[in-house]
């Protein structure tokens, strides 16, 4: 059982005045003075009821120290799930109090508000915490802001009182068993198939039995029509370096958000699936501050892979727009699988680069516009069809380098989009007599 999260921390507010507090000083003493000036008792009896505010309204100016407690169920959600939890508050006194939940990170509100009004007599409050996990990555939870008030009472205590707890949004997983081999193999046993002969699944060649051959591996058909025994060879299965870079360029739109939600998922089913093939699998992020894992293997690779991933889904909530202009140094015998939708040019800049020094490169285009809606006007559909224009000529770009570029459908498996990766991959090699 996952034990539940929580977060304590305590903060002293300092009481600022109202909005009421100088003009009710201002008519309760401007009456008191005008009746001593005049010598007309009926103005002092006029500014009366501002002083009675007054004498009520600053019955208390001392801070007030406040303690907040955040507990989360778990600190660890798919996407689309719901963060559950509650909010304890506690200070000394009845107060009016008004809290706010701001500057969420990769949640949002499953509530119709954020704000939560409790009349307190106790001087502590406990409210639920339901938040929908909007995007992947790690997460502060966001601040605790409070705002008390006396009963008519002029001066307000408000402040952050605390920041909640990180919280790990995982991506959901693409449901993959496609794999795409990498430029070079490794000499350890895995899934893909080596350019050298040995024992493994893929058929090599066909020739005459010698010494040393095991009989499992005598060809009967071809035996039988010749007259003499043959033997089937085959490539040995090995693993290879895989190296998965996830465009998490970010503009802040609802459409960015959705494909780098579909970025992620393609990213970790990816690399669960080439490391159950006994892969090393490395991951790079473009597109904000630049996030490089080099290619490993094993349970401990697979973790710090994710929290890598989760890293880049951080700082595309946070909206981290500075491009690393260092290259990542990619191992040259790994296949890279690039994840992204050309929006950024510096990201295609660096994918044309890769693609020059001559690195073994597969590039699955997620298109920003279909997850738009119908355009809003002329004006739009036109802004729209250039746009797509100029994804045709950067997808041109890169296919001229001899790079495979697939789109990835908005729904659906991508399975499909592995198997036109591989034979375009295929179609690419025997163009450049690899």
């Amino acid at each position: 059982m996952i034990p539940p999260v929580e977060a304590v921390q305590t903060t002293t507010l300092r009481p600022t005045r109202d909005g009421r507090l100088v003009p009710y000083l201002v008519i309760a003493f401007g009456s008191l003075a005008a009746a001593l000036i005049l010598g007309e008792g009926e103005l002092a009896v006029l500014g009366a009821p501002f002083a009675i505010a007054l004498v009520l309204g600053l019955r208390r100016t001392d801070p007030v120290e406040v303690t907040a407690r955040v507990v989360l169920i778990s600190d660890q959600v798919l996407e689309g799930d719901v963060v559950q939890g509650h909010l304890e508050l506690t200070w000394d006194g009845a107060y009016d109090a008004h809290v706010l939940l701001h500057r969420l990170k990769g949640v949002s509100v499953a509530a119709p508000e954020g704000v939560s009004r409790r009349s307190a007599a106790t001087g502590s409050i406990e409210l639920p915490i339901r938040l929908e996990s909007a995007q992947w990555g790690r997460h502060t939870l966001g601040e605790v802001w409070l705002r008390l008030a006396l009963p008519f009472g002029l001066l307000t205590w408000t402040g952050k009182v605390m920041a909640g707890p990180a919280i790990r949004v995982l991506p959901g997983t693409e449901r993959l068993d496609q794999l795409l081999s990498p430029a070079r193999s490794r000499a350890v046993w895995g899934m893909h198939g080596s350019k050298r002969l040995g024992p493994g699944h893929e058929f090599a060649e066909l020739r005459p039995h010698e010494p040393g051959d095991r009989l499992r591996d005598l060809n009967w058909a071809a035996t039988a029509r010749h007259g003499r025994p043959f033997v089937n060879r085959h490539h040995p299965d090995l693993s290879g370096d895989v190296v998965i870079a996830v465009d998490a360029f970010d503009d802040g739109t609802i459409g960015s958000a959705t494909m780098l939600a579909r970025t992620a998922r393609i990213a970790w089913g990816l690399a669960a699936l080439h490391m159950r093939a006994n892969d090393r699998v490395g991951l790079v992020g473009l597109g904000g501050s630049t996030q490089w894992l080099p290619p490993a293997g094993g349970r401990l690779a697979q973790y710090r892979l994710l929290e890598t991933l989760l890293r880049v889904g951080g700082e595309a909530a946070d909206r981290v727009v500075m491009m690393s202009r260092r290259g990542v140094d990619v191992p040259p015998g790994a296949l890279i699988i690039a994840l992204t939708s050309l929006y950024d040019a510096d990201t295609a800049g660096v994918l044309t680069r890769w693609a020059a020094r001559g690195r073994s490169l597969a590039v699955v285009m997620i298109d920003p516009l279909s997850s738009m809606g119908p355009p809003a006007s002329t004006a739009d559909g036109m802004a729209r069809r250039l746009w797509s224009l100029e994804l045709e000529r950067r997808m041109w770009e890169l296919r001229r380098l001899g790079v495979p570029v697939v789109r990835a459908p908005v729904d659906g498996a991508m399975t499909p989009v592995m198997t036109a990766l591989r034979r375009a991959r295929r179609a690419s090699s025997m163009r450049s007599g690899r």
